[in-house]
């Protein structure tokens, strides 16, 4: 009973802190409709260069930005915008037009955009 006891306690923190995985497909479904006027079809960014003479900030290549980042932030950046990771305004939470699940879908899928950009 005591080794069982000890294996819980081991265990439970690793339990509460896992995060949920996503389906890849579905988060580029979402990616797709929701993100890809901002970040490109390839997380390339928008080429501000193109769209105005003094852009007021760059839209990151999520392709190169994204590794660097814990799935966390990636989460939280998506479900609560920019300000909520100390970042821009100009990326908008997103908590009220997707669940939780559809979220880290689009995570799962944003970790795919390196691969796809080779």
């Amino acid at each position: 009973m005591a080794g069982l006891t000890l294996l819980l306690i081991l265990l439970l923190p690793c339990l509460l802190y896992a995060q949920p995985t996503g389906d890849t497909k579905k988060g580029e479904e979402i990616y797709v409709e929701k993100c890809t006027l901002c970040h490109g079809s390839r997380g390339e960014g928008w080429d501000w260069s193109k769209k105005v003479e003094q852009p007021p900030i760059p839209v990151p290549d999520l392709a190169k930005t994204a590794p660097g980042q814990s799935d966390q932030f990636l989460f939280d950046i998506i479900k609560g915008g920019g300000e909520a990771v100390g970042k821009t305004r100009l990326m908008p939470p997103f908590s009220f037009l997707l669940s939780d699940k559809e979220i880290w879908d689009v995570v799962a899928y944003i970790r795919t955009l390196g691969a796809k950009k080779k």
